[in-house]
């Protein structure tokens, strides 16, 4: 990542954070005036209509009591003490919670022409004197019998309980408000915090990607140049800017065609043409990211070069012979099978030349074990020297050599014996009076398995053996 990039980024992570300040601000005072407003237009209109309607109902509830001595004959020097008896009542009604009247004030109008009282009773009044806040009722008072209107009551309902109320609603939404702008602060803090966090990890993760000791390089999807990489990877596929500013490479561009891993946790092995103009193997794998908005991928490179070579040398190990570098049994045995199911398979020709040392227990014990092993070295070379390319050969086992001819019948296969047997016969050796000689057996696949053909050859090399050494048995 270069620093100018880098730069780039902090900037626009500065902007970023003071941009959020100024939304959260914003989004706080929005808040507050939305809650104010609601409380002005809404909300407390609200309580006091209710408030309104609750006196208006419980003025016309007493109303019945009023008109009900009305009602009742009794003398005029006692029906105005009645009613002052019955507006008194009204007044002690009181809320058991605050102790607070519902009724501050009576006032008491009643119709001279209709009822028989003195001028005095016509117009009471009970209560305090003035109530400025209180709310004002006016309720009509009916002769039960003749339905006719007699009078006036009007009620002074005490404001405590819309105050009360009021005060309880406000004091909720104010609480409820400066919560919800501690959280707002809270996530602007919060908010502050993680951009600061991203870009401490932002830089932490550039050092890293700096430091790592592998090859790391971010590339956009689409593009072959590569956006960023680490100083491993410009030096291990010798990477250098172009003409656009990104950087390439030769080696670059043959892993891109050769097809970079899609999937997550996918790897590929590769071989890669290095700075040094050698070629190595490596592990490629690629991780989908985005980085500055933009879909790119982090490709990584692991060199297995050096596990790649003892993978080799230990496969090689499995399937040689550790003395003379010719195939081992068990790759010989393998071999033959899928030469076997080839020619099954498509009619060809398959023979096999089964070879053995003569009298190699006699040059050990005359010459010593070490000329011994250096006549199986130099027999496993001449059989290799004798054969096609396409042919095989190895030791089987101890002494015994096998050679495998594809597409060769029986007749062929004596010659190829034949010439093996007099090569190996003319070979010179340091140690005097040491001459090598092998007698052979051959045999051409007819339908039999491995274990059939092989038995086939050993017959036939017996006979040869039998019959006086240093010669081939192709025939029954």
């Amino acid at each position: 990542m270069n620093e100018r990039a880098f730069a780039t980024r902090r900037r626009f992570s500065l902007t970023l954070e003071r941009n959020l300040a100024v939304i959260f601000a914003l989004l706080g005072i929005l808040l507050t005036t939305l809650i104010a407003l609601h409380w002005v237009l809404v909300i407390e209109p609200t309580l006091r209509a209710d408030a309104e309607s609750r006196s208006r109902a419980f003025a016309q509830a007493q109303t019945s009591g009023i008109e009900s001595v009305l009602r009742d004959e009794h003398p005029l020097d006692q029906l105005a003490d009645k009613i002052r008896t019955e507006l008194d009542a009204v007044l002690l009604l009181k809320d058991q919670s605050t102790d607070t009247p519902f009724v501050r004030r009576i006032t008491l109008l009643l119709d001279e022409d209709l009822l028989a009282l003195p001028p005095e009773s016509l117009g009471l009044a009970r209560g305090v004197d003035r109530c400025a806040d209180c709310f004002v009722t006016e309720v009509p008072l009916y002769d039960p019998d003749g339905h006719l209107l007699v009078g006036i009551a009007t009620f002074y309902s005490s404001p405590q309980f819309l105050n009360d109320l009021v005060r309880s609603v406000r004091g909720k939404l104010l609480w409820v408000g400066g919560a919800m702008l501690l959280v707002i602060g809270f996530a602007w803090f919060g908010a502050s915090r993680v951009l600061r966090r991203l870009g401490e990890s932002e830089s932490n993760l550039r050092t890293l990607f700096e430091a790592a000791p592998f090859p790391m390089i971010l590339a956009e999807r689409g593009l072959s140049g590569i956006t960023q990489a680490n100083q491993a990877a410009k030096t291990y596929l010798a990477l250098e800017s172009d003409n656009t500013g990104r950087l390439n490479s030769t080696a670059w561009e043959a892993l891109v065609a050769d097809g970079l891993p899609a999937g997550i946790g996918e790897q590929r092995e590769t071989q890669i043409l290095t700075s040094d103009r050698s070629r190595r193997w490596a592990v490629v794998s690629a991780m989908p990211i985005r980085f500055s908005g933009l879909s790119s991928r982090l490709v990584s490179l692991v060199d297995i070069s050096e596990l790649k070579a003892i993978q080799d040398n230990l496969r090689l190990a499995s399937l040689t012979d550790g003395l003379t570098g010719a195939y081992n049994r068990r790759y010989l045995l393998q071999k033959l099978a899928e030469e076997i199911d080839r020619a099954k398979r498509y009619g060809d020709e398959l023979s096999v030349i089964l070879l053995d040392l003569d009298f190699f227990k006699a040059i050990n014990d005359t010459f010593g074990h070490r000329v011994g092993d250096e006549v199986l070295v130099k027999v496993a070379a001449t059989l290799r020297a004798c054969i096609r390319d396409v042919d095989i050969s190895g030791r089987y086992g101890g002494e015994e050599f096998l050679v495998i001819l594809p597409h060769t019948c029986a007749a062929l296969a004596l010659e190829v014996a034949e010439r093996i047997r007099t090569t190996v016969k003319a070979l010179t050796w340091s140690q005097r009076g040491l001459q090598v000689t092998v007698s052979g057996g051959v045999c051409e696949y007819a339908g039999m398995d491995v274990d059939g053909l092989i038995e086939i050859a050993d017959q036939r090399l017996y006979r040869a053996k039998a019959g006086g050494r240093d010669r081939v048995a192709g025939t029954s």
